[in-house]
């Protein structure tokens, strides 16, 4: 297994202050006499286990395990996101030491008005200390959150669907709040139909903020000569289709030809798993494992999820480390 990064920083904030225990782990890290070689970013995907699963080890440590002797640095929470990431990559030059490479994910979901607006998921005390950080400042601030004002506009923004529906959020989150235990009833069909609409039926237009934030990042690292490499996380595409049908696969299809043809602006050649094993060396690329799985390879089969069970969490694995290796020699090469 790959060794796991757990320094602490100096940067811990008084009582009173916002912390972020893993910038703090992210310099600390890159300070060390021993620094890593990669830094992989994630969110929920990266961590969560099935339970029951006799191998609990997540994707990202799969990932490090995959990459060992070189080690890995991993910064990972549940509903991270590309301005997240793009935060991080701006305070590298900060750094002792740099990666090589650096590998993100680009969960289609994150792109949705369900994550891409929702108050929780905007991290604004995070992102103030990672701006401040990159900026060298460490002053200290108090913590911020969402207020219910924030909470009430959220659930009141219309969702509207590839379809021309729309519908405002609050319908969408009252549906994934409702139960039904018979799984051939038309309401459990209704609702599971309205939660994957709500999360993967919006078309993405190309000047998405999430986009744009991918591209900020993959500027700011080829500015300093790291291998870039990114991967489309694979969605439960089987359920999409059997709860929305067809229009399901063809929204999420281009929605993919989207953001691939925005990362392909930036240099981001997309490839695959079987192009790297051939000796294709790219400085940076870009996986799509968006229809990799089918509904077994998730947790529940019939939800809209992206965790994976232990069979598709090692195949992943396998391909991100791929992935690292292979931008990671020609990024040496230099």
């Amino acid at each position: 297994m790959g060794e796991i990064i757990r320094e602490s920083g100096d940067l811990a904030a008084s009582p009173e202050q916002a912390s972020f225990p893993l910038l703090e782990r992210f310099v600390a890290s890159f300070r060390s006499a021993t620094p890593p070689e990669h830094l992989l970013f994630g969110d929920s995907v990266a961590l969560r286990v099935a339970a029951g699963e006799p191998d609990a080890t997540t994707l990202e440590d799969m990932v490090a395990g995959l990459l060992a002797p070189s080690r890995t640095c991993r910064i990972a929470l549940s509903a991270f996101h590309s301005q997240v990431y793009c935060l991080f990559c701006h305070c590298i030059a900060r750094l002792a030491h740099r990666p090589r490479t650096v590998v993100m994910p680009i969960n289609l979901r994150s792109f949705s008005t369900s994550w891409d607006l929702h108050p929780d998921y905007q991290f604004l005390t995070e992102t103030a200390l990672l701006d401040d950080y990159a900026h060298g400042k460490w002053v200290g601030r108090e913590p911020l959150a969402a207020n219910p004002v924030a909470r009430a506009i959220f659930q009141a923004i219309p969702v509207r669907l590839a379809s021309g529906e729309v519908l405002p959020v609050s319908h969408f989150l009252n549906r994934i709040g409702e139960r039904d235990t018979d799984p051939d009833s038309p309401a459990w069909r209704s609702r599971l139909r309205d939660i994957f609409s709500f999360h993967y039926m919006e078309e993405i237009h190309p000047r998405h903020r999430k986009l744009a934030y991918f591209g900020a990042a993959i500027k700011c690292l080829r500015r300093h000569g790291i291998g870039v490499g990114l991967y489309l996380t694979p969605i439960n595409h089987v359920a999409g289709e059997t709860y929305v049908g067809p229009e399901f696969k063809r929204v999420v299809s281009g929605n993919v030809q989207v953001v691939l043809r925005f990362l392909g602006h930036y240099g981001i050649v997309e490839t695959s798993a079987a192009d790297l094993e051939h000796g294709r060396k790219p400085m940076g690329a870009v996986l799509d494992c968006t229809f990799d799985h089918d509904a077994s390879a998730f947790f529940t089969p019939q939800n809209a999820t992206e965790h994976l069970r232990h069979s598709a969490r090692q195949d992943l694995a396998r391909k991100i480390a791929l992935l690292m290796n292979t931008i990671g020699q020609e990024s040496q090469g230099q």
